[in-house]
């Protein structure tokens, strides 16, 4: 006899919703998503900028996309500064030129192998940053800037106060997004 298991209460990806980020990971415009998809161009903004759950995973996958780029850009590297070299050292003064720009814009490339992420990667991420910037500006809202000592000394602590604020709402703000 199986065990019965128990059900994911974690809301998912709808089939539309993965879809959508398949075609905005192409580059497509709400728009061109939409008609794709079969779904108001509203929606497509609705979920970009209000699902927690559809923003982390178009950043996730966005993420992935631009490591995986940066990892065949690498594999490349040495054959291509064969070649640069080959052309600085060609004795035609505007191929020795076009190799020497390459060299130094690639040093940035080369020097600096981390990539940063767009964003946060999981709903509980997106949602504790929405909670975050929402309880910076409540706070911000109450602080008195009359007096300059006393401002001061109110930012020092509001950062501390941002993130406790925003954890405390965290929980409730996950089970109303159906995240929890």
């Amino acid at each position: 006899m199986t065990e019965a298991t128990k059900p994911d209460k974690t809301r998912q990806l709808s089939i539309e919703q993965a879809n959508a980020i398949e075609h905005l990971l192409q580059g497509q415009s709400d728009r061109a998503v939409a008609e794709v998809v079969g779904i108001s161009r509203q929606t497509v903004w609705e979920w970009r900028k209000r699902d927690p759950l559809f923003i982390a995973e178009l950043n996730r996958q966005r993420f992935e996309m631009w490591r995986e780029a940066r990892e065949r850009m690498k594999a490349l590297a040495n054959r291509a500064l064969d070649v640069v070299e080959v052309q600085l050292g060609s004795g035609d003064p505007k191929a020795a030129l076009a190799a020497a720009k390459y060299i130094l814009q690639g040093t940035r490339l080369l020097g600096d192998t981390e990539l940063l992420k767009s964003g946060p990667t999981t709903p509980e991420g997106v949602v504790l940053q929405n909670l975050e910037r929402e309880a910076r500006s409540e706070l911000m809202a109450q602080i008195d800037t009359r007096d300059p000592i006393y401002y001061s000394f109110q930012m020092e602590s509001i950062d501390m106060k941002v993130e406790e604020l925003a954890k405390t709402r965290l929980k409730k703000a996950m089970a109303e997004a159906g995240l929890s």
